[in-house]
């Protein structure tokens, strides 16, 4: 009889721990950093944007994905185009020896340029 009451009491253990181990999950911590400095190559085709610093000594280069969003600082959506030269703050992950940007927001309000071409012609009537 006693050996009974250690197997079921062995068994209940056992039972009652399963859920839990079941219920374990592995949680994935994702530290996003920053990085201030002032944009000097932007390249889409290389998925890569170079930043420089006025308190770094080289330019650092970040990998940039389709799921980097650009903004101003009212959040306003900017153009790569439009970021060339601008100082700008980076949002980024690591992905092994890779800096993957997030977001990009410009220190100000970015002007769009426009180029207008006008064309004036003159009629002059020949005698």
């Amino acid at each position: 009889m006693k050996k009974t009451q250690m197997v079921a009491v062995a068994l209940g253990i056992v039972l009652i721990g399963a859920p839990v181990l079941a219920a374990t999950e592995v949680m994935e911590k994702t530290t996003t950093t920053s990085y201030s400095g002032t944009v000097t190559e932007v390249n889409p085709t290389s998925s890569t944007i170079i930043l420089r610093s006025q308190t770094a000594p080289e330019p650092v280069t970040y990998a940039i994905t389709k799921q980097t969003t650009i903004v101003d600082p009212q959040g306003n959506t900017v153009s790569w185009e439009q970021v060339k030269n601008t100082p700008v703050t980076v949002f980024y992950n690591s992905e092994g020896d890779r800096m993957v940007v997030t977001k990009v927001v410009t220190s100000k309000p970015v002007t769009e340029l426009r180029k207008e071409t006008t064309t004036t012609t003159t009629e002059r009537t020949v005698q």
